[in-house]
């Protein structure tokens, strides 16, 4: 079905390297879940003493969560790097110069071959950090809400992401991905 939509081999294989590691992230998440109540009565002594000493307390399964925004955060702009370097490319200025636009094609032909394998492992990252900050650790305020917003800005550029193989997302995905940039360091900084 994939090679319906997906013509380039290499391309293809690197998709299915990122599913499998897509399942292994959500997996993975889903016995942390389960087992949350056991990782917080399983701290080390350590970890305890800097509870009792004054220390914020520790939530293992939140900063578990927090990692893989981060990580997600840093898969957005990995896969938002495609946008400056078409941008370099179409620069008239840089005509002139023939070697740097050969490297700016090579690089952003690249940067095509990993865009959606990042972007695969990005959402599965950024999944898992919004089911269980908003599932078990919601608190009413701007951070929680600006990430719910980039979460639902984020479906539909996956889909639109998705269309585009067929040129059928009429550049939404183009549009949708800067929003989900604005609105991710919205999240990122309020």
């Amino acid at each position: 079905m994939i090679s319906n939509w997906i013509k380039n081999k290499s391309e293809r294989k690197l998709i299915y390297i990122a599913l499998a590691i897509s399942i292994i992230i959500f997996v993975i998440a889903g016995w942390k879940v389960s087992h949350r109540t056991e990782l917080l009565t399983n701290m080390g002594p350590h970890i305890q003493n800097g509870i009792q000493h004054g220390f914020h307390k520790i939530n293992p399964l939140k900063m578990y969560a927090k990692d893989k925004g981060s990580l997600g955060r840093i898969g957005v702009f990995a896969a938002f790097v495609l946008f400056p370097l078409y941008f370099l490319i179409r620069f008239k200025k840089l005509n002139d110069k023939k070697q740097f636009k050969k490297f700016l094609g090579k690089l952003l032909k690249w940067c095509k071959l990993i865009h959606v394998p990042i972007s695969l492992i990005t959402f599965a990252l950024i999944t898992v950090h919004s089911v269980i900050m908003t599932f078990f650790e919601w608190k009413t305020d701007a951070v929680y809400i600006s990430g719910v917003i980039t979460y639902l800005l984020l479906l539909p550029l996956g889909i639109f992401g998705f269309l585009r193989y067929k040129r059928k997302d009429k550049n939404w995905h183009y549009y949708l991905s800067f929003a989900v940039v604005i609105s991710m360091l919205i999240h990122t900084f309020v």
